[in-house]
């Protein structure tokens, strides 16, 4: 006995390849390891199939989708297939199943997200496996692998080469639906459907062809192939589908049917409301609205489709994909076709409050949600604070009598929402009362909130239900603060510390409180709107009003952006801008609304009126970078490379600057300044160039041009950084005044500086530089000249510098014999006279006129 078991297991052995052995392998493999295996394979695609939610108001996919998450719940499936694969490869070498073994390992690893890993092992079966049937099976599963983790290019390669290829019937029908799957990627609809209607004829799965039949009548319907897609969704129907394939193939042949083509109205709708009444339908009655809305809406009758389209939503239960589509396709109403944004804002805000984000659509629909946010925020501000400014140009009479008659109008529209409101509640109770009444809670189809809610005895104990109260509260209400009023669009001001009793609680019962409600004798709250706090809300000020006004003119900016870019309604874009320009004829973004005009105007094909634009911007703001776009279309590329050539000159500067070589570094900067002198670096190098100037020069002169720089490039990123060098410059003088204790130095051979005191005016700083430069022309002196502010009463005229004191004096003399306090004609006193650059710098920070004066008046010459 002993020895016939041996020589059962020596024959049996993996290596051996005798007839016994081989079918031994070959059985036990089959039958045992791989049969486990296989079956947790299918178990796998169970729970994907059964998990995925299909969204029939989109192409369904070929395969169902899957992901790293889902794949967490079939884990221990797939290390099940796994080890059991395993041990029909290990155990069973060279088995007719060792092959197949293999593509389940790597079916195993594609279905838990591993493709890197199942690529590997399908390639090992095409390039090490025996037979060709399995060869072509892993090619097959390679091929959906790829598509799956994006590698369409090896996708296509591996479906090319199997082109060449002898596949049997199983493994052909599968190509053909992985084929399907790609171009379903590629949103190639045509070759999608070439693929699969082969693979149809290959299905032996009634349910399978159901579904692929469905897919294929889904992309002829999208084609616009009416009767082609008809013809699809009735083969569905031959193959007996679920009843959810079944439903949504009947909705979807009622669009494509020679009755809906007939336009026979009648017809169509008795045939949607058979679907209503049949009791199998209830929980796709949100559907059968939807599709009856699309139906109504296609034939032109809008009202009545969005009638159908507020059904379903009211209709929706558990299937938020449908309720956001229903409130998609009315915001898409009110967008499009009703050009009403304050309301579609409402239905896309309520789209993405329910929408899944894995639609498709989902990006889009909340970048268009975002766009009317802004566009209805935008409306609201002019809307609002115009009628403020309204109310604030009324007489206090006529303010007075405009304000009684909104209360009594808004007090007349709350007693009418409180008496539907004790109504709605009354319903309710009697309602509760029913269902309490019937122990198993199925009270016919009269519910709380809904015609078809079949949920718990009370409503707050019924999840769905709760769901559907919020989002009907939402769409009536908004989104409200659980406060007193919540009711109310506009409330009067709220609790400040006049309105509360000195332990911080609201005011006591029959005291009127700041939000409008009386207290009654049984302690309830009755509305009333308190005119005062009304009142105080109108802007009286001046300063007030211009607030509100600059609100206006930004909101008007960004509408008309809005208009422009976004809802491309470029009418009402020029009328939004020209409306700007004529209420806020200075306002900051007047040469930028010029250019916009010129261009939306030039689309349009209004020349006149564009050329008008052009001729404002490039006659009355000419060095505008909105002119010179005009003049040059390319200006902000050239003016980039320009920058980018600055920069390299900058570099090289800086490395000079940095070695003290200052005179070869101004060079530089200068060359380069001249070369290109209009591009967004030229701030850095003007800064540079102040650096190095504050080495070379005076403070004083250092601090003067930062202050330049200040105002010449205001938006410049480089604005902190140089008001951080100005601080560090004034403490710098203040320090230095401390030291010498405020005292003028009797030092004067050193360079000079003129300087010429007056009380600021306006006008004067205007023209006294440009009368200094003349008188500097007509004698030849070559001198800067600067405009400063001393104190807070005088201003002062700066020229620096002279060489020396004896030139600084004779220009004194030039000056005072011009007497320049005539020729300007000015009342007012004007000081001029001579400061060596040390004493300046004590001048300037100390302000001390007189002393200076007392000082200059015993140390230089009197003419």
């Amino acid at each position: 006995m002993i020895l016939i078991v041996t020589q059962g297991l020596y024959f049996c052995a993996p290596e051996k390849t005798n007839v016994f052995s081989n079918s031994y392998h070959n059985t036990t493999s089959h039958y045992n390891a791989y049969f486990i295996a296989n079956e947790d394979i299918k178990e796998i695609e169970t729970i994907i199939e059964d998990s995925y939610e299909w969204n029939y108001n989109l192409i369904l996919p070929v395969f169902p989708q899957f992901d790293t998450i889902l794949a967490q719940s079939y884990n221990e499936q797939i290390e099940h297939c796994i080890t059991k694969a395993s041990l029909a490869i290990q155990l069973h070498k060279g088995s007719n199943w060792e092959d197949n073994s293999y593509i389940l390992v790597g079916k195993a690893r594609f279905y838990s997200v591993d493709y890197v890993n199942a690529i590997e092992t399908f390639k090992y079966v095409n390039t090490k496996g025996k037979g060709d049937n399995e060869k072509h099976e892993a090619l097959v599963a390679l091929m959906r692998t790829f598509i799956e983790n994006d590698e369409l290019n090896n996708a296509i390669a591996v479906s090319d080469y199997l082109k060449r290829e002898n596949l049997n019937r199983k493994n052909l029908k599968d190509l053909y639906l992985t084929r399907g799957y790609y171009y379903q990627k590629r949103d190639d609809l045509d070759n999608m459907v070439q693929n699969l209607t082969q693979a149809v004829t290959l299905m032996s799965s009634r349910k399978e062809k159901a579904r692929i039949n469905f897919i294929i009548g889904q992309v002829y319907q999208s084609l616009g192939f009416e009767s082609e897609a008809y013809s699809y969704y009735k083969s569905t129907l031959k193959e007996n589908p679920p009843y959810e394939l079944a439903f949504y193939t009947k909705l979807n042949m009622a669009q494509v049917s020679n009755l809906a083509k007939s336009n026979d109205l009648k017809k169509v709708r008795k045939y949607f409301r058979k679907l209503l009444k049949d009791r199998k339908n209830v929980e796709y009655k949100d559907k059968i609205y939807y599709e009856m809305a699309k139906f109504e809406v296609k034939h032109g009758n809008l009202a009545l489709g969005m009638e159908h389209y507020n059904a379903s939503i009211r209709s929706s239960t558990n299937n938020n994909r449908q309720k956001a589509h229903s409130y998609w396709e009315l915001g898409k109403i009110y967008y499009d076709s009703l050009a009403q944004y304050e309301m579609a804002k409402l239905y896309y805000d309520s789209t993405m409050s329910v929408l899944p984000n894995d639609e498709l659509e989902y990006e889009a629909i909340k970048t268009r949600q975002l766009v009317l946010d802004n566009f209805v925020t935008q409306l609201n501000v002019i809307a609002i604070n115009d009628s403020l400014l309204h109310l604030a140009s009324m007489s206090d009479e006529a303010l007075s009598q405009f304000l009684d008659d909104y209360i009594v109008k808004e007090e007349e529209a709350e007693k009418q929402r409180q008496a539907e409101e004790e109504k709605r509640q009354k319903r309710q109770e009697a309602l509760i009362a029913q269902q309490n009444n019937n122990p198993f809670g199925t009270s016919g189809t009269h519910t709380f909130g809904s015609d078809n809610y079949d949920g718990s005895l009370w409503y707050f104990y019924n999840p769905s239900a709760v769901s559907r109260g919020k989002m009907q509260f939402k769409s009536i209400w908004g989104d409200r603060v659980l406060e007193d009023n919540w009711r109310r669009s506009i409330k009067p001001a709220i609790l400040d510390e006049e309105n509360l009793t000195e332990e911080g609680s609201p005011t006591p019962k029959n005291e009127p409180d700041s939000k409008g409600k009386d207290q009654n004798e049984d302690g309830e709250s009755a509305f009333k709107i308190d005119k005062n706090a009304l009142i105080a809300t109108v802007p009286k000020t001046e300063a007030e009003q211009a607030k509100l006004l600059a609100e206006i003119e930004v909101a008007m900016y960004n509408l008309g952006n809005i208009y422009n870019f976004d809802l491309e309604e470029h009418q009402n874009s020029v009328d939004t801008f020209e409306d700007l320009l004529r209420r806020f004829p200075e306002s900051e973004y007047t040469h930028e609304v010029w250019y916009l005009l010129y261009l939306i105007l030039q689309e349009m094909g209004n020349e006149p009126k564009s050329n008008f634009y052009k001729n404002e911007l490039l006659n009355k703001a000419p060095e505008s970078i909105y002119a010179k776009l005009i003049i040059n279309p390319n200006y902000r590329a050239d003016s980039q490379i320009e920058g980018e050539k600055l920069q390299k000159i900058y570099a090289e500067a800086y490395a000079y600057y940095q070695q003290d070589s200052l005179t070869l570094a101004l060079d530089l900067l200068n060359d380069g300044l001249k070369k290109y002198d209009d591009n967004d670096f030229i701030d850095n190098a003007n800064l540079l160039k102040i650096i190095i100037h504050g080495k070379s020069e005076s403070v004083y002169t250092y601090e003067y041009e930062l202050n330049n720089f200040l105002k010449e490039y205001p938006e410049s990123e480089l604005v902190p950084y140089v008001d951080s060098l100005v601080m560090a410059s004034e403490q710098f003088h203040i320090n230095l005044v401390n030291s010498s204790k405020a005292k003028f130095i009797r030092k004067f051979d050193e360079p000079h500086f003129f300087v010429f005191v007056y009380e600021t005016d306006e006008e004067l700083s205007n023209t006294l530089p440009d009368y200094f430069k003349q008188i500097t022309q007509d004698h030849n002196i070559n001198v800067k000249i600067g405009n400063l502010i001393l104190d807070s009463k005088h201003s002062m005229i700066l020229l620096s510098e002279f060489p020396d004191k004896k030139s600084a004096v004779d220009f004194n003399h030039i000056i005072t014999d011009q007497k320049p306090s005539e020729k300007i004609n000015k009342s007012g006193k004007f000081y001029n006279f001579v400061i060596t650059k040390e004493n300046f710098n004590i001048f300037y920070q100390t302000k001390e006129l007189d002393s200076y004066l007392t000082f200059y008046s015993k140390n230089y010459p009197v003419q």
